[in-house]
């Protein structure tokens, strides 16, 4: 019975007077009882409710009440933003740029002026040739042939005019004669009618004589002195006929020189022809060499040795070194664009590095007034488009002498017009010594 009653006391009990049933913790941890494992337990459950309830209610806390350190950050993030927003419109306001720009140049179209064989090429592609290279060669036999002719001709007119020049000194000499003719025959017109007076009186007294004395004087002095007196009539009658004939060949000598003159004029006229075909011959000779009009490089050379070549078929281009930008700006950005302004230009084909330039004009009109299809607001729906104004640009030399080779013409551009600064701003100098410090640091980077 004392044994009976000692288990009893040692075993715990639980509610009522009901034993408890030992769990595993009991079992496992002889030192722990069963009323402290099941508090403990009671105990874990608790905590865990205890740890969700206080997730939650820390979630709907940190939602809407921030803390003043978040509120801090944020407002001066916020203010950052503003600043640097401000400072960034008034720096961009200062400056107009476009990406619808382009570089470009003078390209000289090559092209045949005759037709003929070619038999001399004497250029590459993309070679640098220099103003009055020959180009091209074409045969010049057939226009060497015509020169001749045509200085042949030239030979032949001239002949001509001088032969026509001589007959005009001929028919002069003839004038001359005649004129000199008639005033002999004029003479013996004078010396006619001397003698015809003298007969008269002769006559007059003989027949007087007779009238009065027969005896005095014999018949046949009367027929003499009639004799003499129709002699002297009729010598009258032909000086007068000697004049009439001298002064119409004097007329007729005056005619020919007349004609003389005229033919002289058509001679020069055939001279003058026969040169200018000369001169023809010798051009249509000289444009068998081709020749390069200007300092440049050969670009989409197309002509071969022994192709025949017709009239405006063209052979190559040679473009210039001088190339300049094109710029097309919206209308809205022209309002403080002048001519002078310091533009930076950025080119794709040579990236990491910047160019200098300056506004060299504004084209009078927008690119669609001067299309092929111009727009007429003045029919049917008006849809306001902002137009596009060409606005050139060049390149200071100092900016682009080390790199001539690689800007040609039809490269994306960008350029960025500083509103601020013209060519003669006092800010120039400071700028450009930024723009090589710039490009020096690229250099270097490389």
């Amino acid at each position: 019975m004392a044994q009976t009653d000692q288990s009893t006391d040692t075993e715990p009990r639980t509610g009522k007077g009901a034993p408890a049933r030992p769990n595993s913790r009991t079992r496992g941890n002889p030192g722990v009882t069963q009323d402290e494992d099941e508090h403990g337990a009671e105990g874990g459950e608790t905590d865990e409710k205890r740890k969700q309830d206080d997730g939650k209610g820390g979630e709907e806390k940190k939602g809407f009440h921030p803390s003043k350190k978040a509120m801090v950050i944020g407002l001066l993030v916020f203010l950052a933003l503003v600043v640097g927003g401000v400072l960034y419109w008034m720096h961009a306001r200062q400056f107009v740029s476009t990406d619808d720009a382009y570089t470009t140049a003078h390209v000289h179209q090559i092209s045949a002026r005759v037709s003929g064989t070619v038999v001399e090429v004497n250029v590459e592609d993309n070679q640098l040739v220099q103003a009055g290279a020959v180009l091209v060669m074409l045969d010049p036999r057939d226009y060497q042939v015509a020169l001749d002719r045509a200085r042949a001709g030239l030979a032949q007119a001239e002949a001509d005019l001088g032969n026509q020049q001589a007959k005009i000194d001929q028919s002069g000499s003839q004038i001359s004669a005649a004129d000199a003719q008639v005033e002999l025959a004029r003479a013996q017109v004078s010396q006619a009618r001397a003698q015809l007076e003298k007969a008269q009186l002769d006559y007059n007294r003989i027949a007087g004589l007779y009238q009065q004395d027969k005896k005095a004087v014999s018949k046949a002095d009367v027929d003499a002195a009639t004799a003499a007196l129709d002699s002297a009539r009729a010598a009258v009658e032909g000086a007068q006929a000697n004049v009439l004939a001298a002064v119409a060949q004097a007329a007729a000598s005056r005619s020919n020189k007349t004609a003389a003159i005229t033919q002289l004029k058509v001679a020069q006229a055939n001279a003058e022809a026969a040169l200018a075909t000369q001169h023809d011959a010798e051009l249509q000779l000289s444009y068998c060499r081709v020749i390069s009009p200007v300092r440049g490089k050969v670009s989409k050379k197309t002509v071969e040795t022994g192709q025949r070549l017709a009239p405006g078929q063209a052979l190559m281009a040679i473009v210039p070194d001088d190339v300049w930008i094109l710029a097309n700006l919206k209308e809205t950005q022209l309002a403080e664009v002048r001519v002078g302004q310091r533009v930076d230009i950025r080119i794709d084909s040579v990236p990491k590095r910047s160019f200098v330039g300056t506004v060299n004009s504004i084209q009078e009109g927008s690119g669609a007034t001067f299309s092929l299809l111009p727009p007429d607001n003045a029919t049917g729906n008006f849809t306001k488009i902002v137009q596009r104004v060409p606005v050139k640009i060049v390149f200071d030399e100092e900016s682009v002498r080390d790199f001539r080779e690689q800007i040609v013409p039809g490269l994306s551009v960008l350029p960025k017009i500083d509103l601020r600064s013209l060519k003669d701003d006092k800010r120039e100098p400071k700028r450009e010594k930024q723009m090589e410090k710039q490009n020096r640091e690229v250099e270097d980077g490389k």
